[in-house]
């Protein structure tokens, strides 16, 4: 009986440990997407409004794009918010896409899992010229 109650107990454990371990990964995951949504609206809107518009598919200055996404990760104070925070800026044609990178420290290291694993957002938006 003993032996069946440590087993258990064993399992148990384990579960919590992967249950919150798991939960505050989605929950750094979920504020990296908000992030990266917020900052790709951020370099969308603003190129839209910041710029001469010479036609409908006028290209897009993609150091422009990497001043705004930066301009708005420093106003919401991203980088105190996410550990080791990298982030990248890339535009296709008349889309801004945002990559956000960060780590998460995890509370539990069960045996074979490592403390922290890698988190990544990635945001799009399309840049309207009107």
């Amino acid at each position: 009986m003993t032996v069946l109650i440590i087993g258990f107990a064993t399992v148990v454990l384990l579960m919590v440990a992967a249950v919150t371990d798991i939960s505050k990964t989605f929950l750094v995951r979920r504020d990296l997407d908000a992030t990266a949504d917020g900052a790709v609206l951020a370099a969308a809107n603003g190129l839209a409004l910041h710029r001469g518009t010479s036609g409908p598919t006028a290209d897009i200055d993609p150091e422009a794009a990497s001043r705004l996404t930066a301009e708005y990760l420093d106003a919401v104070n991203a980088t105190a918010s996410f550990d080791d925070l990298t982030w990248s800026t890339v535009v296709e044609g008349q889309t801004v896409v945002v990559t956000l990178t960060t780590t998460v420290d995890l509370p539990f290291e069960p045996p074979g899992w490592t403390t922290t694993r890698e988190v990544a957002a990635t945001a799009a938006a399309i840049v309207t010229l009107s």
